[in-house]
This record gives C-alpha cells, sequence and structure tokens, in this order.
C-alpha cells in the first residue's frame, strides 16, 4: 500500500470497526466517559505512532494548516496533546479533533490489554470504576465469564500492517508532527485531489 490516501483509508476503516465495537459495549454494559472529561488527556507522557495520526495530518493538509500546525507542534513545549482543549468544560475538557483522534486515544476506556495468562483485562479510568462501580464489576464478571471485548494488541497489530514503517512510538506531539511532515514530503511533488466530502 504506497499510496497516502489509500492508507489514510485503511486506517480510518479500522478506526470505524473499532468505534463500533466500543460502542456496542457500551450499549450493552452502561458504561460510559463522564461528560466533558478530558482527565485521561491529561496525562503528560501519553505516545503514539505517526501512522494512527495521518487521517488527522492529512485533514490539516487539506484545510491549509498543515504547515502552520507542525510549525507550532515544533515550537511548544507543552507535554499535553496539541489538540486537546483543558478548561473548555467546567470538567476536564474536550478533543478539538474527535473524529480524527489517534489509536490510542480511542483505545482507553472500553478495550483490554492481556494478561500473563493471556486472558482480557479491562483498561478503564477511576473516574468509570469509581462513578459507575456496579455496572464497572458486572462487565468484569461478564470478561472473566469469556465476554469478547476489543483487545489494544490486536488493533494494534491491525494498524501496523498499513504500514510499519510508520510505527514507532513517539511523545503524542511529536507523533502528531512525524504524521504531518508525511503528508507534507508526499504531496511535495502530487497533486492532490479534491477530497470527498
Amino acid at each position: 500500500m504506497n499510496s497516502l490516501p489509500a492508507k489514510v483509508k485503511a486506517v480510518k476503516k479500522v478506526y470505524e470497526r473499532l468505534d463500533r465495537e466500543i460502542a456496542q459495549l457500551q450499549r450493552e454494559s452502561g458504561l460510559h466517559c463522564l461528560s466533558g472529561c478530558g482527565e485521561c488527556c491529561k496525562k503528560a507522557d501519553i505516545e503514539a505512532t505517526p501512522l494512527e495520526f495521518l487521517p488527522l495530518a492529512l485533514q490539516f493538509f487539506d484545510e491549509g494548516r498543515a504547515e502552520q500546525v507542525l510549525e507550532e507542534l515544533n515550537q511548544s513545549q507543552d507535554p499535553l496533546c496539541y489538540v486537546f482543549r483543558p478548561h473548555v468544560t467546567n470538567f476536564g475538557g474536550l478533543c478539538n479533533e474527535y473524529p480524527n483522534r489517534g489509536l490510542i486515544c480511542r483505545l482507553f476506556g472500553f478495550t483490554a490489554r492481556r494478561n500473563k495468562e493471556g486472558d482480557a483485562e479491562l483498561v478503564t479510568c477511576k473516574l468509570i470504576k469509581e462513578h459507575q462501580q456496579s455496572l464497572y464489576e458486572t462487565l468484569i464478571a461478564e470478561i472473566k465469564s469469556g465476554k469478547k471485548i476489543p483487545v489494544m494488541s490486536e488493533y494494534y497489530t491491525r494498524v501496523t500492517s498499513i504500514d510499519p514503517g510508520l510505527t514507532q512510538f513517539y511523545p503524542i506531539n511529536q507523533a502528531m508532527a512525524k504524521a504531518i511532515e508525511t503528508v507534507l514530503h508526499y504531496y511535495a511533488y502530487r497533486k492532490r485531489r479534491k477530497p470527498k466530502s
């Protein structure tokens, strides 16, 4: 898969599948993020890959903002995600680019990791555990009884297969910058077709 638009389309396809699985899990379990929370975005050590931000980078390019955003990312000393807006809500904050957020942003809260025995363990935040304790405990019991939920490593494998060369982990803003550089390099000598709405 050499074409950048094809890679972006493939990443979005993985995201659509994950989003459907998470939405189903939320419907079945009743668990949900607290409205306007954003606490998980306030961690200063979040890492991501350039590949998972290709859709966002291409969006910035299509909007004519890629060079400006890249410059801001390269000059910023803020470890928090560039597209996260803390203090927008009374509680925590919001993502300014939610539809094109990265894979790590989609995975946390409603997916599992595999433990040493290979069993799925829900990865979620303490606020969900505290504010929705009975729903959380019910879901944990269901997972132990064999309920299938999305697994982080399986989604990283799917995304990695799209372009293994773009899957090194960096601090989130650096990963975003490298995604934008990838898009800019790709279109340095190519004409971008008008994106479909």
